[in-house]
């Protein structure tokens, strides 16, 4: 089982330079936990997760901040190819909830695999083995 066989392709993103509200509107739309954020050049330049725009609610208020300002850096990535069980052991290490996945091992990102996409492999792993 590969990274590609469960990842989501074409993940929705957001602009480092966007306003920290208009990502918590585009999480809350799509029912989405995390963001990959691009920068000017269209790589991904760090990861916002809902709890980071929960904590700069709390702190900022109404006040405009730019996704940049509250988003993880640096970002791990994995290459589609790459087992899962890598993957798994790579958001445990680093305690991360999701890894952008990436083509040419930087920054150009070819989707997005999470926690739930690794239940999901996880269920049809025990539903092939009839358990």
């Amino acid at each position: 089982m590969q990274v590609r066989d469960y990842m989501s392709a074409a993940p929705v993103t957001i602009d480092a330079g966007a306003d920290y509200q208009q990502a918590f509107a585009i999480m809350e739309e799509k029912g989405l936990h995390h963001l990959p954020v691009l920068d000017g050049a269209g790589n991904c330049a760090g990861i916002l997760a809902r709890r980071d725009l929960q904590l700069a609610a709390r702190y900022f208020h109404e006040a405009p901040v730019e996704v940049g300002d509250v988003m993880h850096t640096p970002v791990t990535t994995i290459p589609p190819e790459a087992d899962l069980g890598v993957a798994v052991e790579r958001m445990m290490a680093e305690r991360i909830g999701c890894l952008p996945v990436s083509d040419d091992g930087g920054d150009h990102l070819v989707g997005i695999i999470t926690e739930t996409d690794l239940l999901r492999a996880l269920r049809d792993l025990l539903v092939q083995r009839g358990g």
